[in-house]
């Protein structure tokens, strides 16, 4: 099964509840997680509609609703959703609304359809979702409003990579502009262009081989990978070996890009 594909996002939601990291691991400070998150409080204020594509389950859309006038958020998976509202509810906030949707291009026609009225919002955001919702954003979006996106990017392989068990081992693009090479055409399509672009490469660090293992086997079914019990001694040696003070690190690495409707 591809990763992070609709398929991939289904079957995830029903091994853990909500869209979240199982991991714990230190990412150090300047990480592009943190930019996104202060980029778009920059954005926020009592007058602003936002717009959260691909929410999960609304923790960043209830984070972020108290410093606007109103939030809406989608995402393709139903539990998400109903968690999404349920936590509205519990948290009292009455300025969200979620809904389960489907804007891919093949659910749409060939054409990407974010499920909101045009020019119905002044800040859209997206952490770590698809692409195709940029086509139809100018749509949705009023004068003047502005898009923020971050990105994840491949881990590099380090230099301990080839001791890790082969069924934990991951391959990398070579191709260092991918991102914006595919979003820029996204954009071009409704008459945007890129106002501006950062990449972040911080390491991350790991200090248990239980916290390496869940990070490797993140999203797989239990066939697809070993228990843990039988690469246990394989990950702590490495751990052992390699890591730092810090702990064991890679490369957490992230693009974040930000662009503005004519007004």
């Amino acid at each position: 099964m591809r990763p992070h594909s609709t398929e991939w996002y289904k079957r995830l939601s029903t091994r853990q509840a909500g869209y979240f990291y199982p991991w714990r691991s230190q990412v150090a400070a300047g990480n592009g997680e943190e930019a996104y998150l202060a980029l778009v409080q920059q954005h926020l204020g009592p007058a602003i509609d936002l717009l959260d594509v691909a929410c999960g389950h609304g923790a960043l859309a209830l984070q972020f609703a108290p410093s606007c006038h109103s939030v809406f958020g989608y995402d393709v998976i139903d539990s998400y959703i109903t968690m999404a509202q349920e936590a509205a509810r519990a948290q009292n906030i009455r300025n969200a609304r979620f809904a389960c949707y489907d804007s891919s291009l093949p659910a749409n026609q060939g054409q990407a359809r974010i499920p909101a009225d045009d020019a119905s919002f002044d800040l859209l955001i997206c952490r770590k979702g698809p692409f195709h919702w940029v086509e139809d954003a100018r749509r949705v979006a009023r004068p003047g409003a502005t898009l923020i996106m971050l990105i994840p990017d491949t881990v590099p392989m380090p230099s301990w990579h080839d001791q890790l068990p082969s069924s934990l081992q991951w391959s990398v693009g070579s191709d260092p502009t991918w991102a914006r090479t595919a979003i820029e055409p996204r954009l071009a399509k409704s008459g945007l262009q890129i106002h501006s672009w950062w990449s972040f490469d911080v390491p991350e660090y790991f200090t248990e081989p239980q916290e390496l293992y869940a990070w490797r086997t993140f999203g797989r079914a239990p066939e697809e990978v070993p228990p843990y019990t039988e690469v246990a001694p394989a990950l702590a040696q490495l751990v052992a070996e390699h890591r730092s003070a810090e702990g064991l690190a890679i490369r957490h690495r992230r693009h974040l890009w930000k662009a503005v409707v004519p007004g």
